[in-house]
């Protein structure tokens, strides 16, 4: 929701910063590829952390690219965050956990909500060089108190294939009120 202002009201730059551009959306990519292999262990990504919120109600959106050495390990996400916020649902789309063929050729697909911060969304698919892809999207996320949002992930079954977030996965979030 807009900031209004009085008539009169003497507009200064730390207002408008503070009031107006909170509300446009700002996003947050990966620059260069992180892989896993041998963990089951949520750990923050280390380029998608540190994502300040503010008290008030959210949209977020996250878009990640991985590629896997098998079909053993999938992916397995979370969102983590450091202030306090009443703890809602993500929308997760992507391949299934049963995939086993490229993304190409989509046989298992995940369509489910799961809890931001306590639940798993899980994506597998076969060894195709080809990145496969899912999108977590949740609206009204209300920040109580501010902190800092990161994407939690790891392996789903522990082996010594990599499970790789590919650059340009990343956060799209917008302050809506």
């Amino acid at each position: 929701m807009p900031t209004r202002f009085l008539t009169g009201q003497r507009l200064t730059a730390d207002l408008l910063n503070a009031n107006v551009y909170d509300f446009f959306p700002v996003s947050y990519s990966k620059a260069a590829p992180t892989s896993r292999a041998s963990t089951v262990t949520y750990a923050d990504d280390p380029e998608l952390q540190g994502i300040p919120l503010s008290v008030g109600t959210w949209e977020i959106e996250m878009t990640g690219f991985w590629t896997q050495a098998s079909t053993a390990p999938r992916i397995k996400t979370q969102w983590g965050f450091t202030g306090t916020w009443v703890s809602t649902f993500r929308a997760c789309i992507g391949a299934g956990s049963a995939q086993l063929g490229g993304p190409e050729t989509v046989s298992d697909a995940t369509f489910r909500g799961y809890v931001t911060d306590t639940q798993d969304a899980i994506y597998s698919q076969s060894t195709s060089a080809a990145y496969g892809v899912f999108r977590e999207l949740a609206r009204n996320v209300t920040v109580t108190t501010a902190g800092n949002l990161s994407l939690k992930w790891a392996q789903s079954v522990s082996t010594a294939a990599n499970v790789t977030l590919q650059a340009t996965s990343g956060f799209t979030v917008r302050k809506i009120s």
